[in-house]
């Protein structure tokens, strides 16, 4: 296991790995799925068959397992939440309804036929 990691600020040559995914089989091969785990959750994109994608957050919500890492190492607890909308909302960003109790949320995303050629 890597040694202990506490967030900080980078320098742009020293910023964090960006993950950029094309979207494009016939032009470069990559995973359908990407998972970023951490300590009491996960991160999770999934690409589907017809081009769409599901982005996953999880939550760890059960008790922690002693011997294990990542998502099931310690349990954890949404403490504050939101979703933005991009449109006129009254209000546009609002709390996600009773995320004390979220195990997961999923959105799925699916490029437009006017951007698909952005990544190509």
């Amino acid at each position: 296991m890597a040694g202990k990691f506490t967030c900080k600020s980078y320098q742009i040559a020293e910023a964090p790995r960006k993950i950029t995914l094309r979207g494009n089989k016939t032009t470069k091969q990559e995973p359908a799925q990407h998972i970023i785990e951490f300590p009491g959750g996960a991160i999770e994109l999934s690409r589907l068959d017809d081009g769409s994608y599901w982005a996953h957050i999880i939550v760890n919500n059960e008790p922690g397992i002693d011997d294990c890492e990542g998502l099931v190492s310690v349990q954890s607890e949404v403490v504050d939440s939101r979703i933005d909308y991009a449109w006129p909302a009254d209000p546009n960003i609002i709390p996600i309804p009773d995320a004390a109790g979220l195990h997961q949320i999923a959105v799925r995303i699916k490029p437009t036929l006017s951007n698909s050629s952005i990544f190509a």
